[in-house]
């Protein structure tokens, strides 16, 4: 590839993270709490920026049941972000029943935002925050 054509990718890669920024920095300002599926989901988040809480799902060790319990206790308004493949979308649908089921608002238009840019880049999970990140990190070295 030319230097042209690596400008156009690191500016298409660096206009991508800049909008997830966005609207992750506006997630963080209006929820109590993120849940996550993983350790990798959690640090791309704070990698991006979330300050509130990070709630792991998958490795919580908790029931569904439990999990919901004890965010219930903690958090009013919540996103979830689990990955955009079968099982996240599975574990996304089960959680936000339970949760609205004990009156915790899940804000689930940031889920379908962050989805939709992701998806615009052929990514289907919050880990793939980091990659793009330090994509356009080290890309931005080079120009």
């Amino acid at each position: 590839m030319n230097n042209k054509s690596n400008r156009t990718i690191w500016r298409d890669d660096h206009e991508t993270y800049t909008e997830l920024a966005s609207v992750v920095q506006e997630m963080d300002d209006s929820v109590d709490a993120v849940v996550v599926e993983g350790m990798h989901d959690k640090e791309a988040l704070k990698e991006i920026g979330i300050t509130k809480e990070i709630a792991m799902y998958s490795s919580s060790g908790f029931s569904h049941v439990e999990f919901v319990d004890c965010l219930r206790r903690r958090h009013t308004c919540v996103a979830i972000l689990t990955d955009y493949d079968r099982a996240g979308k599975r574990y996304n649908k089960k959680l936000v029943a339970l949760l609205e089921r004990e009156g915790v608002k899940v804000e689930k238009r940031y889920r379908e935002e962050i989805g939709k840019i992701l998806g615009l880049r052929g990514m289907k999970s919050i880990e793939s925050i980091n990659s793009l990140r330090n994509k356009v990190f080290a890309s931005q070295k080079l120009y």
